[in-house]
């Protein structure tokens, strides 16, 4: 798989939104269907390099879902 697992209930495809390393080369994995929010876990076996960088995709995603609307609306008229 690609990071991303389909959707039993919509058939949609799902991202993960949560990864938790659980034993030496494993971790736990959540996807969230962006359509109907159901989840899905599953135990994936993860290098320690990919276990860093999915971490820091998923901060990044957060982080910028975080950030105010006025913000960027501000940055727009700044510019």
């Amino acid at each position: 798989m690609s990071g991303e697992a389909g959707c039993i209930v919509c058939s949609r495809a799902r991202a993960v939104v949560a990864i938790v390393p659980i034993a030496r080369g494993y971790a736990l994995k959540t996807y969230e269907c962006a359509c109907c929010h159901s989840t899905l876990q599953l135990v994936t076996r993860v290098s320690k390099a990919a276990l860093i960088k999915q971490q820091v995709n998923i901060l990044a995603r957060v982080e910028q879902q975080l950030r105010p609307p006025v913000r960027r609306v501000q940055q727009a008229f700044a510019n």
